[in-house]
């Protein structure tokens, strides 16, 4: 007899999600961990005394009202916010800020006052636009995808096929000049949808394919992109599967490094840990990204050819830099600014001029430079949730994109400070006295998370969201139905359909395949 009858490997909210459906159908369930806390890049920490950071992943946007459901994430505990704004983007002085309400009345009112009707009727033609790929997802969202291919050629009209190929593979600019066509006007509107494009890509908004990654992060959670916080954290989202996994029998063993897969036959038997223990199951599921499961824990050697090609060619590269401070007191912004300092607005607050200044951050990217001009979310979450700071304090998250990939030890260790100053220096040249606010900081950058939680790159995609590796293609192709060529063994975690982002959907997806192989 085996000691389990499921093994799951990390103890993200992926592998989680895979551990309360598997723990909830009566199967002896243990998961491995790694590091000392459950979450992965979905936890939140005390990096400082008294002062809790989401590290890695820090709003839900693509988390869907039917995986909570599914899940019952908030019976056991989990509780959202949804802010009056999601957030306000800024650029060069003189042009209107784009502020996100989240209620459509007054949202409609902003675009309609402060940036002109065009501005509004381009908004709400953009998003029918990108509801054609929601479509879409929502019908691939829980089962293996089906060939985007094949989903255009059945698409009801030539409209709907022209929408999805554009979606697929054209520019996020193709898209947005469709509706916003002077790029001397609503540079920030189309400068914030921009950066949505390339968030989770090694591209530029002007890239062909990164239309995909813009209509991913507006139609995945099925509300607009809304930015909802959990209350005590990203770290809640896992806490609430945690303690469902654990009420229905799963164990999580902390401290414990898989070295590899055990093969018996040909077949995938359990785990040997770092520490030389093995441990036995009927199957195994994965969170760790194709090429970390498939090169280092597998081994090559024992992978068909082809499928051994296909996962050293998955795409990691993403740059980007995770500043964590804490402040004695909240950022006082000033000039065409100083509305934010009402309605709590200056709770997310993004650097976005446009998207010719995105663009020239990528070139400079691309050149292994750090941006001279780079963009910057500013994040402030104890303003909404006060449970994140002492009172009379706050915390503050910045995070950027395009910090340079492919430096040396000694020029990253330089380098991040450069950029660091330079993001932090965005919101201090809004806000004088930011910097005297500033206590503590720590500055983080895709290599610490590569080494923290074992990913390849950094890469919180596991696979970066290009067109080549989503949907039949993800995370290689002919491989999306959550099994890999060894029987027993299945990847569960956000290298899988449908993708990244805080979702659930890879690891409850993958439990449901392997139900259906146990005969439920």
């Amino acid at each position: 007899m085996t000691d389990y009858d499921a093994i799951i490997v990390g103890a993200g909210h992926n592998g989680l999600a895979a551990g309360v459906v598997l723990a909830k159908a009566g199967m002896r369930v243990l998961c491995l961990e790694r590091t000392g806390h459950a979450g992965g890049m979905a936890a939140t920490r005390e990096l400082f005394k008294g002062f809790k950071h989401n590290v890695g992943a820090w709003a839900l946007i693509v988390l869907h009202e039917d995986v909570r459901k599914l899940l019952e994430l908030e019976e056991y505990g989990l509780e959202l916010i949804t802010p009056q704004t999601s957030f306000c983007v800024f650029g060069a002085p003189g042009d209107p800020p784009f502020v996100v309400h989240n209620d459509l009345g007054r949202m409609m009112e902003h675009l309609m006052n402060d940036h002109g009707a065009d501005a509004l009727q381009g908004s709400m033609d953009l998003f029918a636009y990108l509801q054609v790929f929601g479509g879409v997802m929502n019908a691939q969202r829980f089962k293996p995808p089906d060939s985007m291919d094949a989903i255009i050629a059945e698409a009801p009209d030539a409209q709907t096929r022209e929408i999805l190929l554009t979606c697929l593979h054209g520019s996020a600019m193709d898209v947005l000049r469709k509706f916003f066509p002077d790029p001397n006007r609503h540079r920030c509107i189309t400068g914030s949808f921009a950066a949505g494009a390339i968030d989770g890509t090694h591209m530029g908004p002007y890239t062909p394919g990164s239309a995909l990654s813009l209509a991913y992060h507006h139609t995945a959670s099925g509300t607009h992109n809304a930015f909802q916080m959990a209350r005590g954290g990203i770290g809640s989202v896992s806490d609430a599967l945690l303690r469902s996994f654990e009420k229905h029998g799963g164990k999580v063993q902390y401290r414990a490094e898989v070295r590899r897969m055990l093969l018996r036959h040909g077949l995938v038997a359990g785990v040997e840990l770092r520490t030389g223990d093995t441990i036995s199951s009927q199957v195994v599921l994965c969170s760790l990204d194709a090429r970390t499961t498939f090169m280092d824990l597998v081994g090559e050697e024992h992978l068909p050819s082809a499928f051994a090609h296909a996962v050293k060619e998955i795409e990691y590269t993403n740059g980007y830099i995770q500043i964590h401070l804490t402040l004695k007191e909240l950022p006082e912004y000033t000039g065409d600014l100083a509305f934010a300092n009402e309605n709590n607005i200056r709770w997310l607050m993004n650097y976005i001029p446009s998207p010719e200044h995105l663009s020239r951050c990528w070139e400079q990217y691309r050149r292994n430079q750090v941006p001279d001009d780079p963009v910057a979310y500013c994040y402030i979450p104890s303003l909404v949730d006060p449970s994140y700071a002492p009172p009379g304090y706050h915390i503050c998250t910045f995070f950027s994109h395009y910090f340079p990939a492919e430096l040396s030890p000694a020029e990253h260790n330089q380098k991040k400070q450069v950029m660091a100053e330079r993001v932090i220096g965005q919101i201090a040249k809004r806000a004088p006295n930011f910097r005297d606010a500033i206590i503590d900081q720590a500055v983080l950058t895709h290599e610490y998370f590569g080494s923290k939680y074992g990913i390849t790159g950094g890469d919180f995609c596991h696979g970066l969201l290009h067109p080549g590796q989503m949907f039949q293609r993800r995370p290689v192709p002919g491989w999306s139905n959550y099994q890999a060529p060894l029987q027993n063994l299945y990847m569960c975690g956000a290298g899988c359909h449908p993708g990244p982002g805080v979702t659930c959907v890879p690891g409850y997806n993958a439990a449901q395949e392997v139900l259906k192989r146990a005969g439920g």
